[in-house]
């Protein structure tokens, strides 16, 4: 594996641009004079505060990062699948939408650096949290979980896209180097087991929704169980966050930093930018990275108020385009404009679906009936006609393929966990094979640690 398990003092001397305050908004700080120890760093709170915040900053303070944005997974899941048509003058992403794929792609290694950079991050944050004597443990536990949460959120970004992946759970560099592909399975315990644990220690509530909270790590339990088709814990699981998190009447409000069915959400700490999705996908001229298939818009229902509220074009001439318009601002006016929005993680939409799947998979059809109605009537449409478990997990497939489009890559995982890649996808696109279903591991990481082994096609 590359070496980004550098020495946890320069990680950690990097970390205090950013501070919580009352566990809550980001404020500035000035950065400290000189490279600080673990346990120099943990002697105070607001230091460790400030090291889980360079967590959440790292993921959205760049315009490509593998969270949202041009260069993200959700991009390049979206091209992969059937959401979205590359427009991208650069060769990095073509391939996504072409399905070919080598192991040579930059993007792909850059997602996979940065996320496993910031599994170090949150090993380092763990390990000087439990190193510290002098942190209340109270303050102590809330951010281990925090710090759990992030480590399973990324595991199963890595296990999602690309299988088999290293479960890391220390900054050790000579261990790091080293390590071998741990089988999904067991990677899905791992995360499983971290978010048990971040769950427990993690507050009931924040104000904006901007860390992890108890609802968000059973949000994610909740996918995770479906994932690995434990359904009655899907449906559990689900059932908690639904409570927490009512879903929003308007859907134009659905994406607002104040909705009610926002679980998680990362805050911009850039000027003018309020998401980098928005920023990405807001069409004000031809496109240059990506807009919506044409087969996509042609899918939606007639009377689907998804496609009004949450799509948009642009003409030009006699062309036009389609683009994602659930984030609607594209670009502040000015650096101190207020923000409206933020990067969109979680939200109980999903959550609804999630147990609508479980519950039809556990056979209790009429339940799962009510969960899909429940969006269905948000979005103007009539109940569905699914009657039985066949029929009902159709449905449910294709409800999540309006109510998610572009939101963290689902429909891809969707069709790849349901073993549908093959029919959906394999059915319009020309160089298809089955092997696609799996991103492969960077050649450059497998150079440098001979232990990582390639996945099939590759």
């Amino acid at each position: 594996m590359k070496k980004i398990y550098n020495n946890i003092q320069h990680t950690l001397a990097f970390l205090l641009l950013m501070i919580a305050t009352a566990c809550e908004d980001f404020v500035t700080i000035e950065p400290p004079q000189t490279t600080l120890s673990t346990t120099t760093v943990f002697q105070d709170e607001s230091t460790a505060r400030a090291a889980v915040n360079r967590i959440y900053i790292d993921m959205v303070q760049f315009s490509e990062s593998f969270c949202a944005g041009a260069t993200s997974l959700n991009n390049m899941a979206g091209l992969a699948a059937d959401e979205l048509d590359n427009y991208s003058a650069f060769n990095e992403m073509a391939p996504f939408a072409a399905n070919e794929l080598t192991a040579m792609n930059p993007n792909l290694l850059t997602a996979w650096n940065q996320i496993y950079n910031l599994v170090y991050q949150a090993n380092a944050m763990m390990e000087g949290l439990n190193k510290s004597t002098s942190i209340q443990e109270t303050v102590k536990s809330q951010l281990i979980g925090e710090a759990k949460f992030m480590r399973a959120y990324f595991h199963l970004l890595l296990v999602s896209y690309w299988g088999d992946v290293p479960w890391v759970s220390s900054t050790d560099y000579v261990v790091n180097s080293k390590t071998t592909r741990n089988a999904a399975s067991e990677v899905y315990q791992n995360i499983i087991a971290d978010l048990l644990d971040a769950k427990s220690k993690l507050p009931e509530s924040v104000t904006l929704k901007i860390r992890p909270t108890k609802i968000a790590a059973a949000a994610m339990l909740a996918r995770v169980y479906l994932y690995t088709q434990n359904y009655a814990a899907a449906e559990a699981e689900a059932t908690e966050v639904i409570a927490g998190a009512p879903l929003e009447a308007d859907l134009n409000n659905v994406f607002l930093i104040g909705s009610t069915e926002i679980v998680f959400q990362l805050q911009s700490v850039i000027p003018r930018i309020s998401s980098w999705d928005g920023n990405t996908y807001i069409l004000r001229s031809a496109p240059t990275v990506v807009a919506l298939t044409n087969m996509f818009m042609q899918a939606f229902e007639p009377g689907d108020l998804r496609m009004q509220a949450w799509t948009k074009s642009y003409t030009d001439g006699s062309d036009t385009w389609y683009h994602p318009f659930k984030y609607k601002v594209r670009r502040l006016p000015q650096d101190t404009s207020p923000k409206t929005e933020f990067q969109v993680l979680i939200r109980s939409g999903e959550l609804y679906l999630i147990r609508a799947e479980a519950r039809a998979n556990l056979n209790n059809i009429v339940s799962a009936a009510e969960d899909l109605n429940a969006i269905r009537s948000r979005a103007g449409l009539v109940a569905s006609a699914a009657s039985d478990k066949s029929t009902m997990l159709l449905a449910i497939e294709n409800e999540r393929r309006f109510e998610l489009f572009t939101e963290n890559g689902h429909r891809w995982l969707d069709l790849k966990r349901t073993g549908r890649l093959d029919a959906v996808i394999g059915t319009t696109k020309a160089n298809w094979q089955v092997t696609d279903a799996l991103f492969p591991i960077p050649q450059t990481e497998r150079n440098r640690n001979a232990n990582l082994s390639q996945n099939p096609g590759y």
